[in-house]
Order: structure tokens, then C-alpha cells, then sequence
């Protein structure tokens, strides 16, 4: 299975654009270049997720996946993390979850941390029966609440 995984972190401008990839193609600048149109004033953390087959996702279904580095979730200052999904569905070309990072803090426990590469895994369902539901952690935590339209 192959992952993209990708952040680019916003201070009112790009001040840092980040890209954690493992494999060569990319959606980051179109989702970039969506999420600059409609939400130009949004200030945080950005990470974007290619929509994942059943065929090339760990659980077997549909899902995105997201990598938050721990320093974002423990930041002493909250952030606003924006998760920008690729689409698979009718509508936008893609979708907008925006988290705080109390949020994760809150939750850590109940989600993938890795310790030793410092991050928290976030595997979104994009099935329709559990849409938005984190499909590794053990507690199946709800995202949908911070579904932005």
C-alpha cells in the first residue's frame, strides 16, 4: 500500500509548506489551491488525504488517512488542524474536516500514536454507513462534527 500524507502550515500566509509523501503523486496543491479559494482567512495546520480505494487501504475500505506530528496535538498554544479530503462523491472535489488540537489532546488515547515516529495515525472512513468515523483507533471516534460545508 502506498500513503500520501501531507501538511502545509499556515500563519495568515504560507510561512512553511511541509510534505510528507510515499509515493510520487500528489494532491496537495490542488487541494491547497481549493481550500485557499474558499477559506482564505483560515489560520493552522493543513493536511491533505488522497480518497483511498478498498483495495489500497489497511482496513480493507474506504478511507483517508492522515499523519498530525505529536508537537501539533501538545502545542501550548491551540491550533486549528484543517484536514482537506479528496472527494469521491458528487459535489465539492473535496472535503473539509477543521479539528482543534484539544480535540486530539482529548482523545489521544483512543487513537493510533506512534511514539516512536511521533505522530497520531487518523484513518477517516469515507463508507457512507460510518462516514467520518476513525476506523484504527480503538474507540471509532466521530469526526463528522467538524464537517465544514
Amino acid at each position: 500500500m502506498s500513503l500520501i500524507v501531507e501538511k502545509v502550515e499556515l500563519t495568515g500566509k504560507i510561512k512553511d509548506i511541509h510534505l510528507y509523501r510515499m509515493e510520487n503523486k500528489t494532491i496537495r496543491k490542488e487541494a491547497f489551491n481549493w481550500f485557499n479559494s474558499k477559506f482564505q482567512n483560515e489560520v493552522g495546520e493543513i493536511y491533505t488525504s488522497k480518497f483511498y480505494t478498498p483495495q489500497e487501504s489497511w482496513s480493507n475500505s474506504r478511507v483517508w488517512f492522515f499523519q498530525i506530528p505529536l508537537e501539533v496535538v501538545y502545542a501550548k498554544v491551540a491550533k486549528k488542524i484543517h484536514l482537506i479530503c479528496k472527494n469521491h462523491l458528487a459535489g465539492e472535489k473535496f472535503i473539509y474536516l477543521k479539528v482543534s488540537s484539544l480535540f486530539f489532546l482529548k482523545n489521544l488515547n483512543s487513537l493510533d500514536v506512534d511514539q516512536k515516529e511521533k505522530v497520531v495515525r487518523i484513518y477517516l472512513s469515507a463508507e457512507a454507513v460510518n462516514m467520518f468515523k476513525e476506523v484504527r483507533g480503538k474507540d471509532k471516534i466521530d469526526f463528522k462534527e467538524f464537517l465544514i460545508t
